[in-house]
């Protein structure tokens, strides 16, 4: 009975220590994603480049891929169409309406046709 008590106190001992390694370690990855580089981060205006993972969440936005936001098509001549298209969303796969070409590009929307969206 003296050796199953040793064995159950051993036992529990050593589940501590675990506990304790886990929550170390898990804290340990969280300082890392908060100090992790700059992500990019996709709200309803637009792209972002935000820090970190930690700064992204705060703004309340949803990471879309680790490093900086490559902003498409600056509206220079040529490559600006100030017609509206019909393009969807990539975070909520929704139709949407964007301004024009630029606006779609920088949001990373596909393309579904010329002319705002039929509803």
């Amino acid at each position: 009975m003296r050796s199953l008590r040793t064995n159950l106190s051993c036992l529990a001992v050593l589940a501590g220590i675990a506990a304790v390694s886990i929550a170390a370690g898990g804290s340990a990855f969280a300082a890392k994603a908060c100090s992790g580089g700059p992500v990019c981060g996709m709200k309803a205006d637009g792209p972002k480049t935000y820090d970190s993972v930690c700064a992204a969440k705060a703004d309340g936005t949803k990471v879309t891929h680790l490093g900086a936001c490559v902003i498409f098509c600056q509206g220079f001549g040529p490559t600006l169409i100030t017609a509206p298209l019909c393009g969807m969303d990539p975070l909520t796969h929704a139709k949407t309406t964007y301004s024009n070409n630029c606006a779609a590009e920088n949001s990373r929307a596909i393309w579904i046709h010329d002319g705002p969206c039929k509803k």
